[in-house]
């Protein structure tokens, strides 16, 4: 195992008390990129514009309009 400073994985994560698979899971977290923002951000401004009726569909068609790219398949059916 690889140490940090003079610390191993192990001993930081008994120390933080924290397990080893969650030290790792926080590793892979990612941040969101700005892309990813941008496009909520998009979606929120559509749906508060019409008062919270536009569902999925309705949001999708919106965001192409307006240019952006909407994947749908992310989105659950129904």
């Amino acid at each position: 195992m690889p140490l940090q400073g003079s610390m191993s994985v192990e001993r930081m994560c008994q120390f933080a008390q924290v397990s080893r698979a969650g030290f790792y899971r926080s590793l892979q977290e990612r941040t969101p990129v700005e892309e990813d923002m941008d496009l909520q951000s998009s979606i929120q401004q559509i749906v508060m514009e019409h008062r919270r009726r536009y569902g999925y569909r309705r949001v999708s068609a919106e965001l192409r309009r307006r240019g952006m790219l909407a994947i749908t398949s992310a989105w659950p059916e129904s």
